[in-house]
C-alpha cells in the first residue's frame, strides 16, 4: 500500500480528532464575533491555496465576509500601500516554512491586518510571525502528495465558519452536520469509482470541473492528477468552461465533473450532459442517488458545504491506485519534493 493511500485512509480519524478538540478554532471564532472582519485575505500555495479557496467560499456564503486570495509576489516583492483596517489574513501551509508566505504575512501586518496561521507543523516560522495559530493534528505527512493535511485545512476552515455562525446566531446547521463527517468519510472508501481508473489509465490530458464549494476540490483533483499520474489536468468552473476552454473538448475527451448538492448542481449537471452529447467521456462525482449518466457516487452529508469532503476522500483513494496502475510512484513524483520554499 502506498503512503498516499494509507494517509488518505487516516483522514477520518484526523477529522474526529479535530471535532474532539476545537478549542483553537472556537477561540478564533469568538474573537471574530466580537469584531467581525470586514475583509479576509488568504495567502497560500498549491494544495494549501485550494483549501484557502474553500475557506473563503464558506466564509462568504455563510457569514458574508468578503474574502480574496492575494498574489504573494504583490506583497512579498512589490509591497504596495494597502489599507487594511479591520482586515485579517489567513495563511495556509503544511510546513509553514515558505519565505514568501512568511514575508507576506509580515508585510500585511505592517499595513494594519491581523493574522492566523493554519499549519500542520509545530513551531513553524509562519506561526511565529502570525497573531494566532491553528495547529492541524494531521501528523507527519510522508507522501509528497498532500492528502491528510489538505483535508485537515478544509476541516479547520469549515469548523471556524461553523463556530462563527453559532456565535453570530446564524442558524445554518453546519456545526451539527460536522459531527457525522468522520463516519461519512469512512464510508467513502466503499464507493466504486473503478470507471475513473479505467478512463484515465492511458489518458494524457483532461478537464476537471466544479463550481462553488466544489471548484477548490476540482483544482485539488487536477493538481493531484498532474503530481501523481503525469496527466495534464486543468480545473475550471463549469460556467467558465463555456467562455472558451470547452473548445478543446471533443470526441473522446475525458471530463471529470464534481457536482455536490446546492444551487450550482443543476447547471453543473447540464454542462456535463452537454459535453456528453458532444462525445466527451464524462464522469460525474455526485451524491448517491443523483440522476445522471456516468455517476461516481459520493457519500451524502448533512450540509451541502461538506459534500466536497467525501468527494475528495473518494478521489484521493482512487488517485493513489491510478498512479500505480500507470506505473508511477504516487509518494515520490519525479521532480517534486515535500517542502517547497518559494520567494
Amino acid at each position: 500500500m502506498s503512503l498516499m493511500l494509507s494517509e488518505t485512509l487516516s483522514i477520518p480519524t484526523i477529522v474526529q480528532r479535530m471535532l474532539d478538540d476545537d478549542s483553537a478554532v472556537r477561540g478564533l471564532a469568538h474573537q471574530w464575533a466580537q469584531s467581525l472582519p470586514e475583509l479576509m485575505i488568504t495567502v497560500a500555495r498549491g494544495s494549501s491555496d485550494h483549501a484557502a479557496a474553500y475557506f473563503a467560499y464558506a466564509l462568504m456564503s455563510q457569514i458574508g465576509t468578503p474574502s480574496l486570495s492575494i498574489p504573494l509576489s504583490l506583497v512579498s516583492l512589490q509591497q504596495p500601500p494597502l489599507r487594511l483596517k479591520n482586515a485579517w489574513v489567513a495563511a495556509f501551509s503544511q510546513s509553514g516554512k515558505s519565505p514568501d508566505l512568511i514575508d507576506s504575512v509580515h508585510y500585511l501586518h505592517q499595513r494594519g491586518a491581523r493574522s492566523v496561521a493554519l499549519v500542520n507543523t509545530a513551531g513553524s516560522p509562519l506561526a511565529t510571525v502570525s497573531d494566532h495559530e491553528i495547529l492541524l493534528p494531521a501528523g507527519l505527512e510522508q507522501s509528497v502528495a498532500a492528502t491528510k493535511s489538505y483535508v485537515a485545512m478544509l476541516m479547520a476552515g469549515a469548523q471556524t465558519v461553523a463556530c462563527l455562525a453559532q456565535a453570530l446566531a446564524i442558524g445554518n446547521g453546519l456545526s451539527l452536520a460536522l459531527r457525522a463527517l468522520p463516519d461519512q468519510l469512512n464510508q467513502a472508501a466503499a464507493e466504486d469509482w473503478s470507471p475513473l481508473r479505467k478512463l484515465l489509465v492511458t489518458a494524457d490530458k483532461m478537464i476537471v470541473v466544479g463550481r462553488g464549494a466544489a471548484l477548490p476540490i476540482a483544482q485539488e483533483a487536477a493538481l493531484k492528477l498532474k503530481e501523481t499520474s503525469g496527466i495534464q489536468a486543468e480545473a475550471f468552473s463549469s460556467a467558465e468552461v463555456r467562455h472558451g476552454p470547452m473548445e478543446i473538448i471533443e470526441e473522446g475527451y475525458p471530463v471529470l465533473v464534481f457536482a455536490p448538492s446546492g444551487p450550482e448542481q443543476s447547471g453543473t449537471l447540464a454542462f456535463a450532459e452537454d459535453m456528453r452529447v458532444r462525445g466527451a467521456q464524462v464522469l460525474v462525482v455526485a451524491p448517491r442517488g443523483t440522476a445522471c449518466e456516468g455517476l461516481l457516487p459520493s457519500v451524502p452529508t448533512a450540509h451541502p458545504l461538506l459534500e466536497p469532503f467525501t468527494m475528495i476522500q473518494g478521489f484521493y483513494l482512487n488517485a493513489a491506485q491510478l498512479a500505480v496502475a500507470r506505473g508511477r510512484n504516487p509518494d515520490q513524483p519525479r521532480f517534486l519534493q515535500k517542502v517547497t520554499q518559494t520567494r
